[in-house]
């Protein structure tokens, strides 16, 4: 496959650049694209001059959300950068507290996350005009967090009490309903519901940790796992029901697709790697995530009809743009992306420390360390 790419002059403005990327493939192999699309405009939502924000999560509208980390005083503020730009906005919180996080927006603006009170974390939804509004925790518990939202306003996560970790699922009609654990199990978390009312999210059982499925019923379903692996994680659905994630053995994980029709599937990972994580996946099936590879870890994008490809094919190697985890992607293409500006030959030291720069806490993993840039990728 061979690679043309066209550079745009680069514009920089409170951590803010634009980038149009043509993509051209040879009549040989198949283009790593959208549909018929072979065009990216790339915008830094975050990097080394600002890395105290972490962008998370993105809607159909390419609006982003997050937090952002204050120095002085030393807080934490979920956080919201509205069509891909730079300009955020802090979201309101709760009296007294000092962290704050977003981890989901749908369309209309509506935005699920978390923040502290007193000696716990609690879940929030905040509302299209940013206003704040504390989700309720099952009966006894003191503890959670919201991660999912869907167009209706159908908030999940977790409570947490006396009894461990339970999944939940929230209306403003029915306030917060227990989603249950697996035959066996004793703890549960939701991550990601979609328009349908599905569920998906993590339960222990008396095989281990399982990825599973809520159905819009309420019946529990186990997703399972590779064979000779112990236990999996659901991380997000789509409008279909399909379901993306990944099981975990000896070997590590691997990215996984489930379908009522096909059951788990095994993503692989990118040449030399011998794990992988999806994340994401849109209504047309395209599923991201992070792999294991020769470089390192880098982002992915995985078709039907392509297989999983690296998103730094896309990019030339003279932008020094490495893309190394694709966390999110909406039903227009975009894509965001977490990852770093190469160094050059030549750059400071100084520069180079932004690489030593870690993460709080995200809905995707626990305390993994932050690369120094996040992208927004969006086909022209």
């Amino acid at each position: 496959m061979t690679w043309s790419l066209l550079r745009l002059p680069e514009t920089r403005s409170a951590g803010l650049f634009a980038l149009r990327l043509t993509i051209i493939a040879s009549s040989f192999a198949p283009p790593v694209t959208f549909g018929q699309v072979a065009a990216y405009t790339v915008v830094e939502v975050s990097g080394a001059a600002d890395a105290d924000q972490i962008p998370l999560a993105l809607n159909n509208l390419g609006d982003v959300v997050g937090r952002t980390v204050d120095s002085l005083p030393a807080e934490t503020h979920a956080t919201i950068w509205n069509r891909g730009s730079s300009h955020r906005k802090k979201l309101s919180k709760q009296l007294g507290s000092d962290y704050s996080s977003a981890f989901s927006i749908n369309d209309i603006g509506e935005v699920t996350g978390a923040s502290n009170s007193d000696n716990s974390i609690v879940p929030l939804v905040w509302n299209a005009r940013g206003g704040m509004q504390r989700v309720p925790l099952l009966r006894g518990d003191n503890g959670g967090q919201a991660f999912g939202i869907n167009k209706y306003g159908q908030v999940v996560g977790y409570s947490s009490g006396p009894r461990g970790k339970r999944a939940f699922l929230w209306t403003r009609r029915t306030g917060a309903r227990d989603l249950g654990v697996l035959p066996g199990g004793a703890s549960s978390r939701a991550r990601d519901v979609n328009d349908l009312g599905e569920v998906v999210g993590t339960s222990t059982s008396t095989a281990g940790d399982r990825a599973v499925l809520w159905t819009s019923s309420g019946n529990v379903r186990d997703l399972g796992t590779f064979p000779g692996d112990i236990s999996s994680e659901a991380i997000a659905i789509n409008n279909t029901g399909d379901v993306v994630g990944y099981s975990k053995g000896p070997q590590g994980p691997r990215a996984f697709l489930w379908t009522k029709a096909t059951g788990m599937q095994d993503l692989g990972y990118l040449a030399g790697g011998n794990s992988s994580r999806a994340l994401d996946i849109n209504d047309a099936g395209a599923v991201v995530g992070t792999s294991t590879s020769l470089s390192g870890d880098r982002a992915f994008i995985w078709t039907e009809e392509a297989g999983m490809n690296e998103l730094n094919a896309a990019v030339s190697a003279d932008l020094q743009i490495e893309c190394i985890e694709a966390q999110a992607i909406n039903s227009n293409g975009q894509i965001l992306v977490r990852g770093r500006i190469a160094q050059p030959l030549g750059t400071s030291s100084e520069t180079a420390a932004v690489e030593n720069q870690a993460n709080l806490e995200g809905p995707s993993h626990i305390c993994a360390p932050a690369p120094a840039s996040t992208f927004l990728l969006t086909p022209n």
